[in-house]
């Protein structure tokens, strides 16, 4: 298994561009951010080539504003934004978000399979996958339209595009479904990305609920060849010994 690194909730009391370098020595093989025009795209590149790390995606930019249900032309306008930034730094992988609920009935799934379908062309042409992630609703994202897999999943077989992919959390849908196991196995062509956290409070995943060797294991057994990422809360006040021990935890 690849593994990536959300550098931006781990290390927080380094600089951000130093955090790299601490990812490598955690023993990650890449590492992920949240939103690319809060940083020097450039000057990750060019750090990420020095160390012999990946970026493994990050968000489109600007993602809490820019959803992936607005007017189309908005859409393409930030993705094709968004792309260019990628190119600075050697990413090809970028996360949307679905947007908050803004209707009584499920127009909005309409929408959205609209708009990445039309993107769908865009990403195929670039090289680039966009991957819309479904968050929990209950605890951290009340009022998020997208926070079942099973929607997800609807959502990427109407677009049907290699280019277009579900980000399964399993921190957010454990919370949501549970039967990870069972929905990530009969899933796998639409997934192009994992996150994990432990359950509950988004820290430590071996502290938590779920059995991630196991998840991991399964996925490995699909022949998934994408990365599984690391997006949590530490604990534990050294951040790099907590990294370590996930990776650890995660290969047992």
């Amino acid at each position: 298994m690849k593994y990536s690194l959300c550098i931006e909730p781990v290390f927080e009391n380094v600089p951000f561009y130093d955090r790299i370098a601490l990812a490598k020595e955690a023993g990650v093989d890449a590492i992920e951010f949240w939103n690319p025009c809060s940083y020097d795209t450039k000057k990750i590149g060019q750090i990420c080539g020095q160390l012999g790390m990946a970026v493994a995606g990050c968000c489109v930019a600007d993602q809490w504003d820019m959803r992936m249900n607005l007017p189309y032309d908005i859409v393409k306008k930030n993705v094709e934004k968004t792309i260019g930034l990628g190119k600075e730094m050697g990413c090809t992988t970028f996360i949307g978000l679905a947007g908050e609920l803004e209707c009584k009935v499920d127009s909005q799934k309409m929408v959205l399979i609209e708009n990445l379908k039309r993107l769908s062309e865009l990403c195929e042409r670039e090289g680039v996958t966009i991957i819309i992630e479904a968050l929990n609703s209950l605890y951290d994202h009340k009022g998020y339209y997208l926070d079942s897999s099973y929607v997800g999943f609807e959502i990427m077989k109407a677009v049907n595009s290699p280019n277009i992919k579900l980000l399964y959390d399993c921190y957010h849908m454990q919370l949501m479904e549970g039967n990870l196991v069972n929905s990530i196995t009969n899933n796998i062509d639409y997934i192009g990305h994992f996150h994990s956290a432990g359950v509950p409070g988004r820290h430590e995943p071996e502290f938590g609920e779920t059995n991630y060797p196991r998840i991991i294991k399964t996925i490995e057994s699909l022949g998934y060849d994408r990365y599984f990422g690391l997006e949590y809360w530490p604990e534990m006040a050294d951040n790099l010994q907590s990294i370590k021990d996930t990776l650890a935890y995660y290969n047992k």
